[in-house]
């Protein structure tokens, strides 16, 4: 499948409808929540091998939810869900503040241009949203192999003060599976990725 690989996050305006979680996932789990899920590979393993926690993911572009979906429809896994939108909109619009234990942001499109890092996923706005959505002590996990967007994410989440950056060599080393990540390693790109801890 070849599908266009950036969207301007610009032009994508529509807003959504408040989504039922509760009964989407009844059993009160631990929730977690993917920004941009790609090929969802990291998704399926996730959801796979977390079966204690509920897994809502979101892709922007609509053929590669189609067809990730097709995918997996036959994996049973009660406790993923997917959603095609926009992150921030799904955020706003379907999810109470401090309802999410974690936060996924893998691989993000760099937008290397100076003039389009306007449209790179975290942005100040979208981490203050971030920040209301997660719970006490939630967690925002990063990763890219670009290190210019790398030190941009970081000086963002710097800059905004309520973040502190903690360990989570387990998660890294057993649970994170993605498309680009094995890419990058096979290209020998650097490789860059932290957990950050919501303060308070």
């Amino acid at each position: 499948m070849r599908v266009r690989t950036h969207v301007n996050p610009f032009t994508y305006i529509e807003r959504m409808e408040k989504i039922a979680y509760e009964k989407i996932f009844p059993d009160n789990k631990f929730l977690d929540f993917e920004i941009g899920f790609g090929r969802g590979v990291f998704a399926k393993n996730y959801a796979k091998f977390n079966p204690d926690r509920n897994l809502i993911a979101i892709e922007i572009r609509k053929p590669v939810v189609k067809y990730v979906k097709e995918e997996l429809k036959d994996a049973g896994l009660k406790n993923l869900y997917l959603l095609h939108g926009k992150a921030e909109i799904c955020l706003e619009d379907t999810l109470a503040d401090a309802s999410l234990d974690r936060v996924f942001l893998f691989h993000p499109d760099p937008w290397l241009k100076l003039r389009h890092h306007k449209r790179r996923v975290l942005q100040h706005n979208f981490l203050d949203l971030i920040f209301r959505k997660l719970k006490a002590g939630g967690r925002l996990y990063l990763s890219t192999d670009v290190e210019n967007l790398w030190q941009n994410m970081s000086k963002t989440i710097k800059i905004h003060g309520e973040f502190m950056k903690v360990e989570d060599q387990e998660f890294w080393q057993e649970q994170y599976i993605t498309y680009w990540h094995e890419y990058s390693k096979r290209s020998e790109r650097p490789l860059f990725y932290a957990v950050f801890k919501k303060q308070s």
